[in-house]
C-alpha cells in the first residue's frame, strides 16, 4: 500500500471534522498515591501505552526487547504532575507524565522495536442496518460510541478524520454505496476531507443489541477487507480502528528486518477478535526461536506473520506445537486474490492483495 502523504493535507482543511492527535509521548493514568513506589509502577504502565502509540504495534510492550526499556520509565520522564478528582465516595488521583521522545526513539531502535514517524490520516465512514433499513451513521447522534472511537484512535496514535455528515456528505454518499463496496463513490465523497486512507464499515444489528461488522480499508492502490465478531456499537468501532492501525503499522512500521522476504511466513487461522490477536502476538514474541514478529497480511480470521528466527524452522515448529495454543495445518498452496465488489457501472479499480504463500500453517485454539 502507498499514499501520497501530505498532499491532501495541504489542499483541504475541515476543522469541524478533523480530530486532533494528542502528544504521543504524554499520557495520564490513575495512581494509588503520590509515593515513589506507586509513581514508578504507574510510569512503567504509562510508558507501555506510549510504546503502543509510537510503534503502532498493540503488543509491543509484551515483547522481550521492551522489558528493560519499561523498567527505565522513571528515568525517561521529562515532566510529571498529579491531579485529583473528588467523587461521591472517594477522591481519585491521576498522574500525568511526558516522556523523552528522543531517548525513547533511540532506545526502541537499538532494541529492534519499530518507530512509526509518518502516520496516514484515516477517514472513517460507517453505514448501519437496523430492521432491514440502512443508513449512514452520524456519530454526533451516538456520543458514547463517538467517545469510544476517538479514545481508541488516541490510544493507538491514529490521526482520525470523521465526516461532518452534513447535506453535502449525504448527497455525495449513501449507505448503499458502502454496502455494495462502491470504491469510486467512496473515494469521490471523501475528497473534501484530509486523509490518506479510508475505513468504511458496514454494521448490522443482531439480537441483544450486538453488531456484526464488516470493514474495508481503502488506499490509493487497492483495498483490504476484514470482519469483526458481534460486539456492542462502541466496541465494534474500536475493533475496526484497532485492526486498521494494525494493518497500517505492518506496512509503515514493520519490525526491522521484516521487509522483503527475509523471514519465515506463518499463517494462523481462527484468530477471532482483538484479544486473540494480541495473545497470539505475545505468544510468538515469547518463543525462544523467534527474534522479531511482523504482521504481513490479514483476511477475516487468517493472519500471516513474518518471523525473523534465531534458530531454524524445525525449532520454530517444535516451539509452536509445544505452546499448547496451536495445531499445525496442511498448507493450501498459493491462494487466489480476493476480488473487491464492483460498483455501479462496471468493475471498480483496485482489488485486495493476494494472500502470500506461507511456509507454515497453524490454527489457533480458542
Amino acid at each position: 500500500m502507498s499514499w501520497c502523504a501530505g498532499v491532501l493535507l495541504a489542499l483541504w482543511f475541515v476543522p469541524a471534522a478533523a480530530e486532533r492527535l494528542d502528544d504521543l509521548y504524554a499520557t495520564e493514568a490513575a495512581v494509588a498515591d503520590e509515593g515513589s513506589e506507586a509513581r514508578n509502577e504507574t510510569l512503567s504502565k504509562m510508558l507501555a501505552d506510549v510504546l503502543v502509540r509510537v510503534s503502532g504495534n498493540a503488543s509491543v510492550a509484551s515483547m522481550p526487547a521492551a522489558g528493560d526499556l519499561l523498567a527505565s520509565a522513571p528515568s525517561l520522564v521529562q515532566q510529571y504532575r498529579y491531579r485529583t478528582v473528588e467523587g461521591e465516595a472517594a477522591v481519585s488521583r491521576y498522574l500525568w507524565a511526558r516522556f523523552d521522545q528522543a531517548a525513547i526513539e533511540r532506545m526502541m531502535r537499538e532494541r529492534g522495536l519499530p518507530v512509526w514517524v509518518q502516520r496516514p490520516r484515516v477517514l472513517m465512514w460507517v453505514a448501519t442496518e437496523r430492521g432491514g433499513r440502512r443508513s449512514l451513521l452520524n456519530l454526533e447522534n451516538e456520543p458514547q460510541a463517538r467517545t469510544a472511537a476517538l479514545a481508541r484512535a488516541q490510544q493507538r496514535g491514529m490521526p482520525l478524520q470523521l465526516p461532518l455528515m452534513d447535506l453535502e456528505d449525504q448527497a455525495a454518499l449513501t449507505a448503499a454505496d458502502l454496502w455494495s463496496g462502491y470504491l469510486s463513490g467512496i473515494r469521490l465523497a471523501s475528497a473534501r476531507y484530509p486523509h490518506q486512507a479510508i475505513l468504511a464499515g458496514r454494521l448490522s444489528v443482531r439480537r441483544g443489541g450486538q453488531w456484526q461488522s464488516n470493514w474495508v480499508l481503502i488506499d490509493g492502490d487497492g483495498s483490504q477487507e476484514f470482519q469483526a465478531p458481534s460486539l456492542g456499537l462502541a466496541e465494534a468501532l474500536a475493533f475496526g480502528l484497532d485492526q486498521t492501525q494494525n494493518l497500517l503499522a505492518a506496512h509503515y512500521a514493520p519490525m526491522p528486518g521484516a521487509g522483503g522476504r527475509s523471514g519465515t511466513l506463518v499463517e494462523f487461522a481462527d484468530v477471532h477478535g482483538l484479544a486473540a490477536y494480541g495473545s497470539l502476538v505475545a505468544l510468538l514474541g515469547s518463543l525462544e526461536p523467534v527474534g522479531q514478529v511482523a504482521l504481513r497480511y490479514v483476511d477475516d480470521d487468517r493472519f500471516v506473520f513474518e518471523l525473523q528466527l534465531r534458530g531454524d524452522e524445525q525449532e520454530l515448529s517444535r516451539a509452536l506445537q509445544s505452546s499448547g495454543r496451536l495445531i499445525a495445518q496442511p498448507g493450501p498452496g498459493l491462494r487466489m486474490p480476493v476480488e473487491t465488489p464492483a460498483g455501479p457501472g462496471g468493475a471498480d479499480a483496485g482489488a485486495s492483495a493476494a494472500a502470500p504463500e506461507a511456509d507454515l500453517y497453524y490454527r489457533l485454539l480458542n
